[in-house]
């Protein structure tokens, strides 16, 4: 009898320094992932802010749930300033000089020219990435990897009105870039962005320049005209 209650408070006592010794433990995790929390997003606010440019290779991944379909596209991404990009795929160009859109179908023989809508389209995704203010609600969610292959997971929550409204982020944390995004969309279907080959910096003003080859056909959603031929957009923002 004596000696089940010693064992029992042996056992109470190893609970107890259990939980003395491993609370502290976790709590220091805790406070050590939020710190770096704070110190990545602040890191990702400043290289956002100071990109003259970006240039980079990177892989669509959809996932079409109610298909059981996944359909992975690749391409080449160049930015400048806010608003002015270049998407180049096998069979597909973007441009944007900030002011105008063209989007060229190889396949479809088609161009069709809209206005550069910062809330829309490459400007959306672009901001997935990399414009992330102090009112956004991140959370730490998880490590990966190791050594310069380390990657932080953050959990950013956009707010009630942006679209995506959640989207998890890969962060390296030595070049403060988030190089993976991945999000639901409202269909339910599943979307991942990796990013390889960045190369932060001033890219080449003709990226962001597009001349509108013979024997396509021009669709200006602009202003709601239907013009054919090469002429149209054949200077930056401009048509005729």
């Amino acid at each position: 009898m004596q000696l089940r209650h010693k064992v029992g408070r042996l056992c109470q006592a190893l609970l107890l320094g259990g939980i003395l010794f491993s609370a502290p433990t976790t709590l220091f995790a805790q406070q050590s992932n939020t710190r770096e929390l704070l110190d990545l997003m602040a890191g990702l606010r400043t290289t956002w802010q100071e990109m003259d440019g970006l240039a980079a290779r990177f892989d669509h991944t959809f996932e079409w749930v109610l298909a059981g379909e996944t359909q992975v596209t690749r391409g080449r991404l160049w930015l400048s300033g806010r608003n002015r990009f270049r998407l180049e795929f096998e069979d597909r160009v973007m441009v944007s000089d900030g002011t105008t859109i063209w989007d060229h179908d190889m396949k479809q023989k088609q161009v069709l020219l809209m206005n550069a809508d910062p809330a829309k389209g490459i400007a959306n995704q672009q901001q997935l990435f990399m414009a992330y203010t102090e009112n956004v609600d991140a959370t730490w969610v998880r490590e990966e990897g190791s050594g310069d292959r380390r990657r932080v997971v953050i959990r950013i929550d956009r707010g009630p009105d942006a679209d995506p409204k959640v989207v998890d982020i890969w962060v390296d944390p030595l070049r403060k870039l988030a190089v993976r995004a991945s999000y639901a969309d409202g269909a339910g279907n599943n979307h991942r962005y990796d990013m390889e080959e960045i190369e932060l910096g001033p890219q080449p003003d003709e990226k962001f320049t597009f001349t509108i080859p013979e024997g396509v056909t021009v669709v200006d959603m602009r202003g709601g005209a239907d013009i054919h031929g090469g002429d149209a957009g054949s200077r930056p923002g401009g048509i005729g």
